[in-house]
């Protein structure tokens, strides 16, 4: 959505009075509050085929995509997209807070496949997404101990789109999340559709241990009854972002 008509739909639609949930288009967003920085390492969370990884270079043409995808389904387009553009580094990994091997449950809807196992709301919400197909055991790493590997590079903005398992990761990111991280875009649950996700609330007030507040809302996802399930998020970090 242009700027233009988000800015008009506003002003006929809500008057006065900003809705929970933003209409403005996040990757805009995160753009224009990053426009004062050298943004020169992004960290791409459940990369798929690599379409919002592209997205986000364009965005921001001078950094590096770090983008992590264990499903192999997604293997071949993460590689001819890494020999098309050097600045994209698929990392065939999955994300928690500590390392080894588990379960990645891949369904029949590929946007769902997660470490976490499918709940029932979810079969509401997607059926093809809680149908699991198949259970393949991936490797997984914490952000920090990944970073460290890798000589430590910069990383600026983290999008993490991985099914319930956000805060794990970021918990495995502390010290990412200490020293160089400005934003955090991130799916919230408010009714998870996984066993074991984490509360919104529980990924707010991790993210304000560390010094980042809650910018803006995108996306609201609901069950056929009107029940809020997820939506995307912006958090910022204020002491960091230049205004």
């Amino acid at each position: 959505m242009s700027s233009r008509l988000s800015c008009y739909l506003k002003k006929r639609l809500l008057g006065r009075q900003r809705n929970l949930v933003s209409l403005d288009e996040p990757y805009r967003v995160m753009a224009r509050l990053l426009k004062p920085h050298a943004v020169t390492g992004i960290l791409d969370a459940g990369a798929s085929n690599g379409h919002i990884s592209e997205r986000l270079l364009r965005g921001f043409p001078q950094a590096t995509v770090y983008a992590f995808e264990p499903n192999p389904l997604y293997a071949q387009a993460l590689q001819d997209y890494a020999r098309r553009d050097a600045r994209f580094h698929p990392q065939f990994l999955a994300l928690s807070d500590r390392s080894g091997r588990l379960p990645l449950h891949i369904t029949a809807s590929p946007g769902t496949t997660s470490l976490l196992t499918p709940a029932a709301r979810l079969k509401e919400v997607s059926p093809a997404g809680a149908a699991v197909d198949s259970i393949r055991e991936v490797d997984v790493v914490t952000l920090d101990e990944w970073a460290q590997s890798q000589g430590n590079p910069s990383i600026e903005l983290m999008k993490f789109d991985i099914q319930g398992a956000e805060l794990q990761a970021l918990r495995g990111a502390v010290g990412m999340l200490r020293s160089s991280v400005l934003l955090v875009y991130t799916e919230i649950w408010f009714n998870p559709v996984y066993d074991g996700s984490a509360l919104y609330t529980e990924i707010d007030t991790f993210l304000r241990s560390h010094g980042f507040v809650l910018y803006d809302m995108f996306k609201p996802k609901y069950d056929p009854d009107g029940l809020i399930v997820w939506a995307d998020a912006i958090f910022l970090h204020p002491g960091r972002v230049k205004k």
